[in-house]
């Protein structure tokens, strides 16, 4: 085998481990993961990624221009997490999620504020993607 090989040979090997890890995440540590993601993204005005992340279903619907002229180009948010994910049924989980953000309030120095919400995940295609409502 020449070093080409080799290597080739090793990234695909790294690539089966990394699904054979994923293949053994229950439905609320995957759900966990992507709505990090998510959020983390909207946090931080990655549409793209968040986009990404939506249901194939809305994604047919409406584009990505669409969804950033709903959400706006981007949020006072400092941190984001998943508090707790409780699977409902076999294709539809939700993730608690904190967002803690600045208040902009002129003229007032507000301390940061968390605040909760329950955001909606369904399994579609076989992955977990974040339900928006077209």
């Amino acid at each position: 085998m020449t070093i080409l090989q080799w290597g080739a040979a090793a990234v695909a090997f790294s690539a089966l481990a990394g699904c054979a890890t994923m293949g053994n995440q229950t439905p609320e540590q995957q759900v966990e993961a992507r709505a990090a993601a998510y959020w983390k993204a909207r946090a931080t005005s990655d549409h793209k990624t968040a986009y990404s992340l939506l249901a194939p279903a809305y994604r047919n619907l409406a584009s990505e221009q669409d969804f950033v002229k709903l959400h706006g180009a981007g949020a006072n948010v400092k941190e984001t997490g998943v508090a707790k994910v409780t699977c409902e049924a076999q294709d539809r989980c939700t993730a608690r999620v904190s967002l803690t953000a600045k208040p902009m309030v002129p003229g007032l120095n507000l301390p940061l504020v968390t605040t909760y919400m329950d955001d909606t995940w369904v399994l579609e295609q076989g992955q977990w993607w974040r339900f928006q409502a077209p």
